[in-house]
């Protein structure tokens, strides 16, 4: 088994958990704040998508985001601005954040999924060790992205998880 083959089962797995925990929530579940300091399990997914397509295809691929290039900005109602992630965000920013719609988000990952697999599709252990440019003006080795994105993730796919239980039970 291969290091790709390895980061592509932690994201099958998270996108598993993710996936389970937005199932049937309504828009009010969706959009909820647990408190003024939380933030909502649609806004959580929708960082998550925006972080794997931000670190997939700007850094990884070294290319644009599907949020500028598909339009993906626009469908969602929202700044068609690559560095607009979520990240950042203090809780008032996050309090007029117009949570968009669970499937609009769904289709949206959906997107980004299908290029995060093409990518590490193409992944060799010689690249682990390659330079890239990040969004924070910083370089890492394509290694430290798979992991920073990947623990990133599985965190917040833990926070939509529990947040989940916490409404539904």
């Amino acid at each position: 088994m291969e290091i790709k083959d390895v980061a592509m089962m932690s994201y099958e797995r998270m996108w598993k958990v993710t996936d389970g925990a937005l199932e049937g929530l309504t828009h009010e579940e969706f959009a909820r704040r647990p408190n003024g300091h939380s933030n909502s399990i649609g806004w959580i997914a929708w960082h998550m998508a925006r972080v794997e397509d931000r670190w997939t295809n700007m850094v990884l691929n070294k290319g644009k985001q599907l949020w500028e290039t598909h339009g993906w900005a626009e469908k969602i109602g929202m700044p068609n601005d690559p560095n607009y992630s979520g990240g950042g965000m203090t809780p008032d920013q996050v309090q007029l954040f117009k949570t968009p719609a669970v499937q609009q988000v769904k289709d949206y990952w959906s997107a980004v999924r299908a290029t995060t697999k093409e990518c590490y599709a193409k992944l060799t252990p010689s690249m682990l060790d390659q330079m890239v440019q990040t969004p924070f003006r910083r370089e890492l080795k394509v290694g430290d992205v798979i992991s920073h994105v990947l623990c990133e993730l599985n965190q917040h796919a833990g926070q939509v998880a529990y947040l989940r239980g916490y409404y539904k039970g």
